[in-house]
């Protein structure tokens, strides 16, 4: 593990109850859009994967021959036969404020449960998934989706998205390649919005107020992303100010407000938490890619 960032005051506040512009500073300009909706539908169905492919070229296959624009994935229950996986890790230069680990792989492993989304780069299929575990070791982190391949024919879940997709940009904020929501055509009656939302904004009031913008009273959340420091309502708080982050299942918005923001992320030490998060106690460390479907 490389050295994580030192906070900018030697007195600042442990996260997460602490400023969180006091452990990471980005390297570029602050953007003004502090988060970004693309409306879209999204269809729920079941997707089949062929065995032995990539993950990327299995969930590829399958969005592709649905005719979707693009996916949010339940990776729930895959089987590998081989799995490539990385952990958060502090930054390899001044151009970025975090970074990824060494790349570590597994032998055969079974994820208990993990989300990807799948949009585009350069004009390819693009995935970034964040997952949890069982294999020669218990673990959690962000998968190298075409390294990880898949242990026979299975079957996942997934919400079909029409009308926009995610789409890999250079993000000058924090100087990565970022996957942000990309409006295709108009959708009359959306059903269903991809968000993202930028580094240090609290998760739970910044999706209250997406939901509000699209006009959802009640919605399902769906994502991945990376906190600074996280406080729970029901487990122990994560004060690292890096990780790497998934939702769990349940997740939603019910009258205009987070009714559960229940989560799974690891730190740099491979430590891992769970809990429901606290609003103001949740902010972003790189990017959180989210899809909310209204009902």
């Amino acid at each position: 593990m490389r050295t994580l960032p030192l906070p900018r005051r030697p007195d600042a506040t442990p996260m997460p109850e602490g400023d969180s512009h006091d452990w990471l500073t980005h390297p570029g300009p602050v953007q003004e859009e502090r988060f970004t909706l693309g409306p879209c539908t999204a269809q729920k169905l079941t997707l089949s994967l062929r065995g032995g492919l990539s993950l990327l070229d299995a969930v590829a296959e399958a969005v592709e021959g649905a005719g979707a624009d693009g996916a949010t994935v339940i990776l729930d229950g895959l089987r590998f036969s081989a799995m490539d996986y990385v952990m958060p890790d502090g930054p390899l230069d001044e151009q970025h404020a975090a970074w990824y680990s060494e790349t570590y792989r597994t032998g055969a492993a079974r994820l208990d449960f993990g989300t990807a989304s799948c949009g585009r780069k350069d004009g390819a299929w693009f995935m970034h998934s964040h997952a949890m575990w069982q294999a020669e070791a218990p673990g959690m982190g962000h998968l190298m989706n075409d390294q990880c391949f898949l242990d026979g024919d299975q079957e996942i879940e997934a919400y079909l998205l029409s009308g926009a997709h995610l789409v890999v940009t250079h993000d000058s904020e924090t100087n990565f390649s970022l996957f942000h929501p990309e409006v295709l055509r108009k959708v009359e009656g959306a059903n269903a919005a991809l968000l993202t939302i930028r580094p240090h904004e609290d998760l739970r009031p910044t999706i209250e107020a997406a939901c509000a913008e699209m006009g959802f009273a009640d919605a399902s959340i769906h994502g991945i992303g990376s906190l600074i420091g996280a406080g729970f309502r029901d487990g122990a708080p994560m004060a690292a100010p890096l990780s790497e982050v998934v939702l769990l299942a349940g997740c939603a918005v019910e009258g205009g407000q987070c009714r559960d923001l229940s989560m799974a992320m690891v730190d740099p030490a491979g430590t891992v938490f769970r809990g429901d998060l606290l609003s103001g106690k949740g902010p972003v460390c790189v990017t959180f890619e989210l899809l909310l479907v209204a009902g």
